[in-house]
This record gives C-alpha cells, sequence and structure tokens, in this order.
C-alpha cells in the first residue's frame, strides 16, 4: 500500500506545477503553451483524460471506470486525473480550464495517487467545492484515485455534500480520523500471527484444560470431560482454520488498478520517440522552466558533444513511486535507452521538472568513462554543486559541461546498475494469510494450554467454595486428599500472602516523505561534515555548546554506524537514519548558533525533526490527538501553518490539516517494502517515536533523542 499521508493536501498542491507531470499524447501535443492549455486540449478530445505517468496507481487502461462513475453525477464531468508535482499551486487552474474549454459542467481535477479531489462547478447547480471538501475528510489515505472519485460523485448525489464537509471538519478537529480502508502488510502480520494463535492455541486450551477437569473430577460421569474437550477442539480448529481466511480475504494493499504492459511502457514510447528528434525533451508543461532560447542552448550544446562522440539525451520528467521506474531516474533512463536500441546509445540526462534538487546522469554506450564521470558528478547528482547556476537550466548545463569535461573511454554501460523496478502487480500483493508471522503465533498457541491451567484452576477452586456441586472432586483418591487440605484452610480459603524557543535560523532542506536512500545520503554527507567541524572549532567552544555538539555528534555516530566500520550502516532503517540526521542537523545548528543565547533545550520542530530547531510556535493537531495545542516548530513550517487573513474558520481548520498533511515527517517501518505505506514519525517505533503520546505540551528536544538513542543501545 503506498503512503498517502499527504492527499489531504493534495486539493492544494494538485495545481499549476501539476501539469509537470502531464501525460502521453502526440510529441507536437505536448508543446501547450500552459497547463490550462495543455488540458483543454486532452479533455476537448475525451471528457475523462489519465495521464500516462504513473501506471502504477492510476493506469490508462482504468479511463473506463471513471468514465462509468463521471455519467453518474447527472451533468456534465470533465475529469483529469495527474501526477501529483511538488510545487506551488494555482487556485485558478480548473477556472482557465474551463475558459478555453467553453463548455459548462462539472470539472474534476484528481491526484493519480489518490487523496483530495479539486472541483469547481460552471453553469450547473452542483456543490462541487463542498464535496470535494466532504471527500477530504471522510476518505482514509489509502485510498486511491479512483476510490477518491467514487466517493465524490457518492458525495454529490447524496444532496448534501455542505453538511459532509461540515461534519467532517468537525470530526477532523476533534481528532477522529476514517479507518483504513484496505489491509497494509503491518497489519496482515498481525492477522497471521492472530490466526495461527487462535487456530493452535484454542484447542491446546479445550484440550488441556479438559484434561485438568478430568484430573479435578476424577473420570466422573458417563463421558469424561476429555472426551468432550476433544470435539470442542476438533471443530474449533477447524472453524478457524476455515473461517480466517474467509474473514481476511484481502489480497492488495490497494484498490489501484493493475496496470496492463501497455500502460507501464506508455510514457517510456513516448519520450522515447520524442529523443528520435530531438537531444533535449521536455515533459508536458514543464516547458516553463525553460525559455525556448535555453533549450535551444542546450540542444546546441547536445549537438556539439555529439559531434565530438559523445551522443547525449537530456529528458525532463517527473519521477515518483507511481511511475514505471518507481522514481528512479536511472531506471528510467535504462528503460528508454532498451526502447530505442543502439541508436539511443549515449550519456542520459535525467532530471525532475524543479528549480532546485539533483538530477540523474547515467552512461548507455557513449565512449566515455562512466566511473571518472560518476564520481566527478556526485554534488550535482545530489543537487549540492554550488558552482551550477540558478535553476533548472542552470543544473542542466552544468551537466553537459561535466560531461564535456569527462575523458574518453570505452563504449560501456552504467558505471552501477541501477536496480530493477519492481514488478507492478507483486509490489502490492498482500503475503498468504498462512505464512510470515503464522508461524510465531502458532509457537505462542502451543504454549498457550499450560498458560490456561491457571485461571481454569483458580475458577473451579472459586466455583467449589461458593458450593456449586459439579465443582465437587469426586471422594477418594487423590481428589479425596486435595478436599481435605482444601478444609483446613478454614471457611476464609486458602491464606492470602502478605516537558522554550530555540533561536531564528535557516530551515535545512528534508522532504516530508523521504526515501531511505535520501536519509542514507545525506546522514553520511552531513555526519561526515558534523565531525570535521567540531574537530576544527572545538577548542573555542563553550563548555555547554561543546557538550551538547558532542553529546549530538556521540549519539547519531552510535546510532547510524553501529557495525563500527567509520561509514553509515548499509541496513539502517528509515527510522535510524532520520533520527540519526535530525540528531546530525541538532548538532550543526548547536556550533552554528554558538555566538547567539544558549537555550536550556534544543527543541526541535514537531512537524519535521529534519527541519532542526523550533523557532516559533502554532497551534496544531496531529494525528490521533483530541484537539490542536501550541507545537513548536520551525520558522518555515509557522510560516506554511499561518492561515490568510480572509480566510473563514472552516478554511483556516482545512488550511491546518493540509498543510500537517503536507509537511508532517512520514517514514516507512523497519522491514517495509519499497512502497509500503507510510507512517507519521512519532507512530514509527525508534528514537523519534513518541513513546508516550503527543498529548499535554509534548515537544522533541535533542537532549530527548540522544538520552533514547544511548538507552536503545545500552550506553551509559
Amino acid at each position: 500500500m503506498r503512503g498517502r499521508w499527504g492527499a489531504r493536501a493534495g486539493a492544494v498542491v494538485l495545481c499549476g506545477l501539476v501539469g509537470l507531470a502531464g501525460a502521453g499524447g502526440a510529441h507536437a501535443a505536448e508543446r501547450a503553451e500552459t497547463p490550462a492549455a495543455y488540458l483543454a486540449e486532452r479533455l476537448k478530445k475525451s471528457p475523462v483524460f489519465l495521464s500516462d505517468q504513473m501506471p502504477r496507481t492510476t493506469p490508462r487502461s482504468a479511463k473506463p471506470a471513471f468514465v462509468k462513475e463521471a455519467k453518474r453525477t447527472g451533468v456534465p464531468t470533465y475529469v483529469a486525473v495527474v501526477p501529483t508535482s511538488a510545487g506551488s499551486g494555482d487556485e485558478g487552474l480548473l477556472e482557465a480550464v474551463h475558459d478555453r474549454m467553453g463548455e459548462r459542467g462539472l470539472y474534476v481535477l484528481l491526484s493519480g495517487d489518490g487523496g483530495s479531489p479539486r472541483a469547481a462547478a460552471f453553469g450547473v447547480d452542483v456543490q462541487a467545492r463542498e464535496a470535494a471538501m466532504a471527500t477530504t475528510f471522510e476518505l482514509p489515505y489509502d485510498a486511491g484515485a479512483l476510490d477518491a472519485f467514487r466517493h465524490f460523485v457518492d458525495v454529490i448525489r447524496s444532496g448534501d455534500a455542505a453538511a459532509r464537509a461540515d461534519s467532517g471538519a468537525s470530526r477532523s478537529r476533534a481528532g477522529e480520523e476514517p479507518d483504513s480502508r484496505y489491509t497494509s502488510p503491518s497489519q496482515r502480520d498481525n492477522q497471521s500471527f492472530l490466526t495461527g494463535l487462535l487456530l493452535v492455541g484454542v484447542p491446546v486450551v479445550w484440550v488441556s484444560v479438559g484434561w485438568y477437569v478430568r484430573r479435578w473430577r476424577h473420570g466422573k460421569g458417563a463421558r469424561p470431560p476429555v472426551v468432550g474437550a476433544v470435539i470442542p477442539a476438533v471443530v474449533s480448529a477447524v472453524v478457524i482454520g476455515a473461517g480466517a481466511p474467509l474473514l481476511w480475504n484481502d489480497t492488495r494493499t490497494d484498490g489501484d488498478p493493475l496496470p496492463t504492459a501497455a500502460d507501464m511502457a506508455a510514457r517510456t514510447d513516448r519520450v522515447a520517440e520524442a529523443l528520435r528528434d530531438d537531444a533535449v525533451y521536455v515533459d508536458p508543461f514543464a516547458s516553463a522552466l525553460l525559455t525556448r532560447g535555453q533549450r535551444d542552448k542546450l540542444e546546441a550544446r547536445a549537438q556539439r558533444l555529439e559531434r565530438r562522440g559523445v551522443p547525449v539525451r537530456v529528458v525532463v520528467v517527473p519521477l515518483g513511486p507511481e511511475d514505471e521506474s518507481a522514481g528512479d531516474g536511472e531506471a528510467f533512463a535504462h528503460l528508454v535507452h532498451q526502447r530505442l536500441g543502439t541508436a539511443g546509445d549515449g550519456v542520459y540526462v535525467v532530471a525532475p521538472p524543479s528549480e532546485t534538487g539533483g538530477l540523474d546522469l547515467v552512461n548507455h554506450g557513449a565512449k566515455i568513462a562512466s566511473a571518472q564521470l560518476y564520481e566527478s558528478t556526485e554534488k550535482l547528482r545530489y543537487g549540492e554543486d554550488t558552482s551550477a547556476g540558478d535553476g533548472l537550466y542552470g543544473r542542466l548545463e552544468a551537466a553537459l559541461r561535466a560531461i564535456g569535461r569527462a575523458p574518453s573511454g570505452p563504449s560501456e554501460g552504467p558505471y552501477l546498475e541501477p536496480p530493477a523496478a519492481p514488478d507492478p502487480v507483486e509490489e502490492d500483493a498482500l503475503p498468504a494469510l498462512y505464512s510470515g508471522d503464522f508461524t510465531g503465533g502458532v509457537a505462542l498457541g502451543a504454549v498457550a494450554g499450560p498458560l490456561a491451567l491457571g485461571p481454569a484452576a483458580g475458577g473451579l477452586g472459586l466455583a467449589r467454595r461458593a458450593g456449586f456441586a459439579w465443582a465437587a472432586p469426586a471422594t477418594g483418591g487423590r481428589g479425596a486428599g486435595r478436599t481435605g487440605t482444601a478444609s483446613r484452610s478454614g471457611p476464609g480459603g486458602p491464606r492470602k500472602p502478605a516537558p522554550g524557543d530555540g533561536p531564528p535560523h535557516e530551515v535545512p532542506h528534508a522532504p516530508a516523505r523521504p526515501s531511505t536512500g535520501w536519509l542514507r545520503r545525506t546522514a553520511r554527507r552531513e555526519l561526515d561534515a558534523l565531525s570535521a567541524q567540531f574537530e576544527r572549532l572545538s577548542e573555542q567552544l563553550d563548555d555547554r555548546i561543546r557538550a551538547r555538539a558532542w553529546g549530538c555528534l556521540d549519539a547519531a555516530t552510535l546510532l547510524l554506524d553501529q557495525e563500527g566500520d567509520s561509514r553509515v550502516d548499509a541496513d539502517a532503517d528509515a527510522p535510524t537514519l532520520a533520527a540519526g540526521l535530525a540528531l546530525v542537523r541538532a548538532g550543526h545548528a548547536t556550533v552554528r548558533d554558538r555566538d547567539l543565547r544558549f537555550p536550556a533545550e534544543l527543541r526541535l520542530c514537531l512537524l519535521n525533526p529534519l527541519h532542526g530547531p523550533a523557532s516559533v510556535t502554532r497551534k496544531l493537531e496531529l494525528p490521533g490527538e483530541g484537539s490542536a495545542r501550541a507545537r513548536p516548530v520551525c520558522s518555515a513550517c509557522g510560516a506554511a501553518l499561518a492561515a490568510r487573513d480572509s480566510a473563514s474558520g472552516i478554511q483556516s481548520a482545512v488550511h491546518v490539516v493540509q498543510t500537517v498533511g503536507a509537511r508532517l515527517l512520514c517514514l516507512r517501518t523497519s522491514g517495509s517494502a519499497r512502497l509500503a505505506a507510510r507512517e507519521p514519525y512519532h507512530r514509527v517505533p525508534g528514537p523519534l517515536g513518541a513513546r508516550h503520546g503527543t498529548g499535554g505540551g509534548a515537544s522533541l528536544t535533542a537532549d530527548q533523542i540522544v538520552r533514547r538513542v544511548r538507552e536503545q543501545l545500552g550506553v551509559h
């Protein structure tokens, strides 16, 4: 199941730059001037448009299902399903599409990975915005795009969209969240464990208690209790064994339609066809980030490199877990090269459509030294090359310059082969119920019988003292001896045994849903930098500053390098890496702000501890809380949470919910699959987890994380 904690913020994020992840169509049609123009052009051909860039969640072959739902609205309906793109919103996108279409009706914009729809009605009597808001609050985070649209239509048809929107906002403010719609891998593990526990434990308890009762009663009666226990034990085993798969019959972690081979190849084919004619390909609507002159300069430089014997392909496309490459630029380049064959040999530069960030450079058959190219462009690939110019063009220009400086070499493949993208069907398949933790449940169930003897003996003793005849042991033998012992204890039975703000600072970059690879690379780089900085400045630091900075550096090193080889552990999971990086950034902030007032405690941003120290407080509500409380956050989160002065109460509440959903750090739990659902960091076990909840005046400080790490690792 894909993590969709940010889905409730999708109604704001899915806007102008949503077209950056636009979809298929003829190469000429991809030169639309604006996102509105492109969407209008596609919707004129068909009232339902599905991008080809998220085949893992919303494949184009699912279009008939969306058409079916659109017809249920009872009014002309135009639906566009596009990928979520990072960037600022354009509140007038649907209005601009309508202006270009010139058609009355209901206009709906959906994110490819599910979440909140955006809707507007023009010339029809439909409560579009209220229905979209109700859908936002009523759907769980694991709902897909088709789920969201189907629910949206249901709200429209109900006729009480406004009331449902108000009710949903009230429940959200009260901390109530809808239950998940699908079974997650962790839930399946729990189901498997419980099935094994019951399948073995219940029959064992029947037989064990029956044996004890028979021993207590000494075989009194025509049908000894042990015989009466075997029959229900067998029946319970059959009922549990056959009923559990019927009760827990989910086979997938989500309800996304399954893609076809054509769905998975659609975007790759489109990009490959475009690269047959041009060395530079920019995805639909991403052309707003590059002027015509800049594209011409890139193409001219690519042609000069090709004349030198080094063909170059520059590709600007969105990358995310929903696409055919699962968000891996190198894997996408490999797919495009496979489609082009030897005619596509060259160096591929793959960049996401954003003004900042990294890119991928990978060699597929060009006569250039792949190893030297890979090593010399490390900072550029991670978006840290300060010599690169501003914006997307500056990064692409720097990449082409780096290719031009690279030494010649044999025609070879990538320096490091990218891992294959997960199978789009298998990645969301749940394991069988009788697998995984099932064996652990069976093992615990096997010892349930002896454990049940204590309550059974206590119950029989109480029943006997209460005077129930059926609980009295048979006379004679061991039963008589037990009766005598009990009587000597007397009528009374056996004898009883004797939780301050920090300084303002620049907020470091940290995505709300970081990949494990990003966490590992960033933690490794910043840990080395903090270590060198501390060694250089240690003698100049005040004792309190030195102690706090050393505590953060020492705890981060203990956590990230548990193998003791002076490297970040290759098997460190996301919660461990996130905690280590938060400590590194806290230590860096301590040294950086050494000339400012020393705070008694270094509180971290509660929305995303990777942002570093908190500098302001804002009233907000984390998932699972009953009400909003003042929380310490960084300056960037504080600015994002600030509501517009003209906003109404409901609009302000929606704004805060969406902002928290978009900026709250969410991590995959230890052992989760690549596309498994993410959880808010304070719910994930680890040094960042909130062990006692998030209520009261709870905050997260660097000293708390240091203590938790040392306790976890047994270091004092």
